[in-house]
């Protein structure tokens, strides 16, 4: 059946037909008949021929030609945006149903990326609208004198920290935008991450004073070189901790260290903060994704990109990202990075060889 389907067999065996139907009574019967009886066989010869020849074209336009033109119509719905249009062909050669198969998946993905587009349209508009009307409505009360001056130093706070967490939101849509674009190009370089780590975590004390949280640094080897985009790593670092620190409660800890296995540098950051559901697990990695929206305190509230920022930066790097997670318990966020270090390296290559 698989031989059947394919155009090119199926034209060689109706040539082959065409030749036997023609060939043999023209070369066999022929001399053979009166003239009135070969008027007769040129009659019943012409029929079958033409029976033949409708047979093939009926074949052709069923396996050929009318798929070719759903495939066409389809590709001019997706080119109008019509990405829920899909080819169903149940009569078609096996290399017309492997090209409708792609473009269904072409047509899934355009929906998916259309969707996402939305869903970030929406959600966009919403952490747009949300500082903007709080701004409004209470620079709008101090007009209209509802605000008593004695109070008025409280309510431009807040107006302050709103323009910040706009400003730290359009910033980081920005950087997520440039990432995607391939217009933020990774910068590797030699360095020690532990250092790095250390320097990070240097930036946070006055966040962590006003919880009074603890954060210490662990690290298997007093030096951990690594190959990679300091200051995207950076950013990772910064996003990461910055989300411990606004997830942990008072007088909590956060842990971050750095273990060598193989070629890569394992770089952990622990809290002791409500933690992440399994479900919830899912949804980290999205756009404006955030947990525990309702309880979580308007002044600490992120951006939402946070950790997509992070999940795009360490894809880039081609390394990997968890979070181990339980309710109650804290999360921990584990990255990848590849170390730099040639004793490493050597020892890897060598297995148990000893390096001197």
């Amino acid at each position: 059946m698989k031989l059947f389907s394919n155009s090119v067999f199926r034209s060689i065996l109706f040539a082959l037909i065409l030749f036997c139907t023609l060939f043999f009574p023209l070369y066999f019967l022929l001399p053979t008949l009166s003239e009135k009886n070969r008027i007769f066989l040129a009659l019943l010869i012409s029929i079958i021929v033409v029976i033949e020849t409708i047979g093939f074209v009926l074949i052709l336009i069923k396996t050929f030609i009318k798929p070719i033109s759903e495939i066409n119509d389809v590709s001019k719905k997706l080119s109008l945006g019509d990405y829920e249009a899909k080819i169903n062909l149940k009569h078609a050669d096996s290399e017309l149903k492997n090209l409708s198969l792609n473009i269904n998946n072409l047509a899934n993905e355009f929906e998916n990326l259309e969707q996402m587009r939305k869903s970030f349209v929406a959600n966009a508009s919403h952490e747009l609208r949300s500082p903007l009307t709080s701004m409004q409505g209470f620079l709008q009360a101090m007009l209209d004198g509802t605000i008593e001056d004695k109070d008025k130093t409280q309510y431009l706070q807040i107006v302050f920290n709103e323009t910040k967490r706009l400003g730290a939101l359009i910033n980081s849509m920005l950087d997520l935008s440039r990432l995607e674009s391939g217009a933020m190009p990774l910068n590797h370089q030699h360095f020690d991450v532990n250092i790095l780590i250390n320097t990070v975590i240097d930036k946070f004390k006055p966040a962590l004073g006003e919880k009074n949280i603890r954060i210490s640094s662990s690290f298997e080897n007093e030096k951990e070189p690594v190959l990679a985009d300091k200051e995207k790593i950076t950013q990772v670092l910064i996003n990461l901790i910055d989300n411990a620190v606004k997830y942990s409660p008072q007088n909590s800890k956060i842990s971050v260290s750095t273990q060598l296995k193989a070629n890569k540098v394992y770089v952990s950051v622990k809290d002791n903060g409500e933690g992440i559901g399994k479900k919830e697990q899912m949804f980290i990695w999205d756009r404006f994704y955030m947990t525990d929206k309702a309880r979580t305190p308007s002044k600490n509230k992120g951006t939402g990109l946070g950790l997509s920022i992070v999940k795009r930066i360490i894809d880039d790097h081609k390394e990997s990202i968890r979070v181990e997670s339980r309710k109650g318990e804290g999360a921990t966020f584990v990255f990848t990075l590849t170390s730099s270090d040639s004793d490493n390296t050597l020892k890897n290559k060598l297995g148990s060889e000893t390096v001197k």
